[in-house]
């Protein structure tokens, strides 16, 4: 007696989307939207119909899109950037945000890339630690340009000149100084990278409590105190935006670029890092009065 096959069953898999996928609009349309040689070409009716320009201009755009959201491989980065120079001027907007979001780091290297600074204006005003961990109150000022010159100013606490001083570095040091601002400190990006409403350290920004004191409780304000469906941020949006027009800058630099561009930057209570390393690279040439062998070896980074 010879023992029975079991039927296996197939198992059916069911299609997430019914019809076909246009791969010029990027839409998934029922079959009816197709024709006989649109369903095996994957256009539309509605995109067959499109002169051969705006065919092309449309595919590139939809693939443009399905890149922001996947890995690359070393071809499509390519056409990416050449994309980036298109002269269809939607096609180059949207290869550019792309690109961007895929390699922001490359994209500001290219844009630095392409800044040499001419002449800059350098404000410091707060406290601050030396070495030895005491604070100390500055208010300086620091201007120099491509001659090599730089001079410093200095204030008191009511903004009153105290006195100024020139020292000549020379060309050489004067451009190293201002490549690490822009390639190190990345001082082109502190309008994005630094200047927030109320502070630069991320984690106390905006918080209720350094904005209205550490015995702030929403509970003390009325529900009709919020609008826009309960949303706590235009308040905060509001109370920094009075709060820093009352307050003088803590840092504030005005940079003139060889290329003719213009950054005039202003920070308000903490003064971040990139800010502080600066002033230290300023105020180091004017520690002692340096010999020209001694400028020479500091400069020599």
């Amino acid at each position: 007696m010879t023992a029975r096959k079991k039927k296996t069953k197939k198992s059916k898999k069911l299609s997430h989307f019914k019809g076909h996928y246009c791969k010029i609009c990027g839409e998934h349309k029922a079959n009816e939207k197709f024709s006989g040689k649109g369903h095996a070409a994957h256009i539309c009716k509605s995109c067959a119909s499109k002169s051969p320009a705006q065919k092309s201009e449309d595919m590139t755009m939809n693939k443009l899109h399905g890149m922001a959201f996947r890995y690359l491989s070393e071809s499509e980065i390519k056409w990416l950037k050449n994309r980036r120079n298109d002269d269809r001027p939607e096609v180059r907007a949207l290869a550019c945000q792309v690109f961007e979001a895929k390699f922001p780091r490359q994209v500001r290297n290219e844009i630095k890339s392409g800044l040499h600074i001419k002449n800059i204006l350098f404000y410091v005003r707060g406290g601050i630690w030396d070495s030895y961990g005491d604070e100390y109150y500055i208010n300086v000022e620091f201007t120099a340009d491509t001659s090599g010159k730089i001079i410093r100013k200095s204030f008191d606490e009511n903004n009153a000149f105290i006195d100024e001083k020139t020292l000549e570095v020379g060309q050489k040091a004067i451009r190293k100084l201002f490549n690490v601002a822009v390639h190190k400190y990345d001082i082109s990006f502190w309008n994005t990278d630094l200047c927030r409403e109320i502070s630069y350290d991320p984690d106390i920004d905006l918080l209720p409590e350094y904005l209205y004191g550490g015995d702030f409780d929403f509970d003390d304000l009325d529900d009709d105190e919020f609008e826009n469906d309960g949303n706590k941020s235009d308040i905060f949006e509001a109370e920094s935006s009075d709060a820093s027009e009352d307050r003088e800058p803590t840092w504030r630099v005005e940079i003139k670029y060889k290329n003719s561009t213009e950054q005039n930057i202003e920070g308000y209570d903490y003064i971040p890092d990139p800010v502080m390393s600066l002033f230290i690279d300023f105020e180091d040439y004017f520690e002692d009065e340096f010999s020209d062998d001694d400028l020479d070896r500091k400069t020599a980074w």
